[in-house]
């Protein structure tokens, strides 16, 4: 085992072989994987598939996979928010991961898209709004559909939660009732345990 971590620990693109190691898996499931935009990949001039390690790690987080490399890396959480409360808490509760966290909504949308956080913490505005529509960019897109999501909310009626959940395959829905420990909760399950506070 020390001699795998010791293989991939610097290494930024791995081979679907090099992936299938770390992953426990074959070189077939890598490739099924990546068919399905369950795993980010690029070609190469030659045709064969690489791995940038971002996306690898994301991979590797979003399915408790165990991790291989050296340490943990530290996540970023990125909160989009009306209520300045709710990103306040959230940086409160992270402790040494990175965070960002927006008031404006095309502003924090575009910046997810673009660097692909670990978590996304999402005040909905509620069904009829864009709130959904931003829900539904990040499912469809292979780039971002591995972010874990987590809804900061009003209480919603439980056939709409049941529903936001299955859809959007949502790692958590918070009612903004529950403050600062339904946040811990939700977040603090998603930190490697040696981060937590």
């Amino acid at each position: 085992m020390a001699e795998k971590k010791k293989d991939f620990r610097d290494k930024m693109v791995f081979t679907t072989y090099d992936a299938a190691r770390i992953c426990n898996a074959n070189i077939a499931s890598i490739k099924n994987w990546i068919a399905k935009g369950l795993l980010r990949a690029f070609r190469t001039p030659g045709g064969h598939f690489r791995i940038k390690r971002r996306d690898l790690e994301l991979f590797i987080q979003k399915y408790n996979m165990p991790y291989p490399f050296e340490e943990m890396p530290k996540k970023r959480i990125y909160v989009i928010h009306t209520d300045p409360k709710v990103g306040e808490l959230v940086k409160d509760l992270i402790g040494t991961h990175e965070f960002k966290g927006f008031d404006d909504f095309m502003e924090g949308a575009l910046v997810v898209g673009v660097d692909r956080p670990d978590v996304v913490l999402f005040e909905y505005p509620g069904p009829k709004t864009v709130g959904r529509d931003f829900l539904k960019m990040l499912q469809s897109s292979p780039d971002t559909r591995n972010i874990q999501i987590i809804l900061v909310a009003d209480k919603l009626p439980e056939a709409e939660s049941m529903e936001l959940r299955k859809e959007f395959h949502l790692e958590d829905i918070v009612e903004k009732s529950d403050g600062k420990a339904g946040i811990l909760e939700a977040v603090s399950h998603l930190l490697p345990l040696s981060s937590r506070l």
